[in-house]
């Protein structure tokens, strides 16, 4: 069994990967004033390995370094970073560091697929890459998400108000709905826009997977359908250790 971790910037999700897949396990919110004690109340059986992505700041990582070397002190640890090339996936960075790990590892785990993909993150930030059938990523563009948007807003106008119960709708008649209708709109327009320019760069339609915490509010305002993977990610993680092993076995050879 491989345990698997995601950190964000706001929590810190689980996952394993056993006999029967991949599957979620928990997420803990770092703000939260009993993280310490929820970690301490999980369940989780040693595993044969151990692997991270991280996205936030640096002394996360380093906690979370220090909590599993007092818990499974020798299970081996493999920080997830991106590569150039990695199975399947060629990545269109020039200077592939650049890209976001997490990009990285969703991109990963859709080039298992000989599919013409658009890959959509939905998190602080909205994320969009473009992946070719033969696993080469084509590029993408990164949105400021939700919050954001909100925070921007409200901070430059502050006439602008919200408040939580705004709701989205075509055309609201208060202004905090105005201004949720207004990023959501925001958000599936760029999405729309990027099949359109991906349809006609291809010559064929997307497949169009949605993953992050706002993935399922983003699904429901877009104008075509989509595919919500909400361990895409974490796919992407298990597929990065197995390339390493990979790696390693052909080193040795």
């Amino acid at each position: 069994m491989d345990l698997l971790f995601d950190l964000g910037n706001t929590r810190m999700k689980i996952a394993c990967r056993d006999a029967t897949g991949v599957r979620a396990l928990d997420a803990l919110a770092w703000d939260a004033p009993d993280f310490l004690a929820q970690w301490h109340a999980l369940e989780l059986a040693t595993p044969e390995r151990i692997a991270i992505a991280n996205v936030t700041r640096s002394h996360r990582l380093d906690a979370l370094h220090a909590l599993l070397g007092v818990r499974f002190p020798t299970v081996p640890i493999r920080i997830a970073q991106t590569e150039a090339q990695c199975g399947r996936l060629h990545i269109a960075y020039a200077q592939p560091e650049k890209l976001g790990v997490d990009r990285f590892l969703a991109l990963l785990a859709a080039s298992q697929s000989t599919q013409l993909q658009l890959l959509v993150g939905v998190g602080t930030a909205m994320t969009i890459d473009a992946l070719a059938a033969d696993g080469q990523h084509l590029g993408g563009s990164i949105v400021p998400g939700l919050r954001l948007m909100r925070e921007a807003m409200t901070r430059a106008a502050p006439n602008v108000d919200w408040h939580a119960g705004a709701y989205c709708t075509d055309f609201a008649s208060d202004t905090a709905s105005a201004l949720e209708s207004g990023i959501w709109c925001a958000l599936a327009g760029s999405v729309e826009r990027s099949v359109l320019r991906l349809a006609m760069r291809a010559e064929s339609a997307p497949l169009i997977i949605l993953h992050g915490g706002d993935a399922p509010m983003l699904a429901a305002q877009l104008g075509t359908p989509a595919r919500r993977d909400a361990l895409l990610v974490m796919r992407g993680l298990a597929a990065y250790l197995d390339a390493g092993m990979a790696q390693s076995r052909a080193s040795s050879d």
